[in-house]
């Protein structure tokens, strides 16, 4: 069996589970809640699996090794528990849930480790129990807190489901060898421009953040897509990013791509603001 194929089955279950959600509740806003949850996932994926080399995926897709890994990391990151965590936050579901969910995912990672599909540095499965539940625990307060209208958590939803779409597209766009980063932060080029690309994503999901949240004249907030692009004209002209396309197409491909994350996370702003309206719980 091809080392995707179990990466492949999670991520179309995952999709499946939220269509679900998104069908009973009639409400497609709630794939701005699972980008937001997603962006929270990668931010402790960073720290882990970039920065800490914690364990290593190989679903065997793409020939960029770190790249392959960072796929495999995706497949649980933006869909698998984001996800799970959707189904606790709109269903306020009780602890003996949630033991179940930080179990199963124990014992996905310890069947792909069997499968020789995933490998393990430092980390250990209670690491894992532990770091599900806490996510879990996260998602059924933060859902809580938006229908009480916190501001804090409204301005963190709307960053990290920005972040979480910048550092996706940015990702693609070094697998298509579009462009990417170079400093040494790390031996490995793939991961030193992982590593940088998610920094200077967190940065620009920010700048869409703050332009749609406090700024409400479309002039002002068209400047992000080009407050975004900005930031990286100096690391572009020093060499740390490396354009690999004519500089002219990369401009209009990424003026594009920052204007449509613009739009979204408008969208975003808005479904955030009435979310109070938006579901009503159910205990189980």
């Amino acid at each position: 069996m091809p080392n995707y194929v179990p990466y492949l089955i999670l991520a179309v279950v995952s999709i499946i589970i939220l269509m679900n959600l998104i069908i009973r509740k009639r409400q497609f806003g709630i794939t701005v809640l699972f980008l937001s949850f997603s962006g929270i996932v990668y931010v402790g994926e960073f720290i882990v699996m970039v920065i800490g080399n914690c364990y290593y995926y190989v679903p065997e897709v793409l020939e960029v090794r770190y790249y392959d890994n960072v796929l495999g990391a995706i497949v649980s990151n933006l869909f698998v528990i984001p996800v799970l965590g959707m189904v606790v936050a709109v269903y306020q579901l009780r602890l003996r849930w949630l033991v179940l969910f930080a179990m199963i995912l124990m014992g996905v990672g310890e069947l792909f480790e069997w499968l020789n599909i995933y490998y393990t540095n430092w980390w250990r499965r209670e690491y894992t129990f532990i770091s599900v539940m806490i996510f879990l625990f996260l998602s059924k307060f933060w859902l809580r807190s938006l229908k009480l209208g916190n501001k804090w958590i409204r301005f963190l939803s709307l960053w990290m489901q920005g972040w979480g779409g910048a550092g996706t597209v940015m990702y693609i766009m070094s697998v298509l060898s579009i462009r990417h980063y170079e400093y040494g932060f790390f031996e490995n080029v793939y991961r030193d421009n992982i590593f940088i690309s998610a920094l200077m994503g967190m940065m620009k999901g920010l700048i869409f953040c703050v332009g749609v949240m406090f700024f409400q004249k479309l002039r002002w907030r068209l400047l992000a897509p080009a407050l975004v692009f900005g930031i990286d004209l100096p690391l572009y002209y020093i060499g740390v990013l490396v354009i690999e396309i004519p500089f002219l197409i990369y401009t209009i491909v990424y003026l594009v791509l920052a204007t449509l994350l613009l739009c979204w996370t408008h969208y975003a702003n808005s479904f955030i603001t009435k979310i109070e309206n938006c579901f009503e719980f159910k205990k189980q």
